[in-house]
């Protein structure tokens, strides 16, 4: 049973580092864009969902 809740809590931890990684490479796209305002927030969501 120990086993089985250390795999889970591994898999929750590597997705939230993927998450993170997503969120974080999404902004430095967009910084490396420069853009602002509501482009920046579009093309943030575009690359998000990709």
């Amino acid at each position: 049973m120990k086993k089985l809740l250390g795999i889970i809590f591994i898999l929750i931890l590597l997705v939230i580092l993927a998450q993170t990684y997503e969120s974080v490479s999404c902004r430095e796209h967009v910084e490396r864009l420069k853009l602002t305002g509501s482009e920046a927030e579009n093309e943030f969501k575009k690359c998000k969902s990709f």
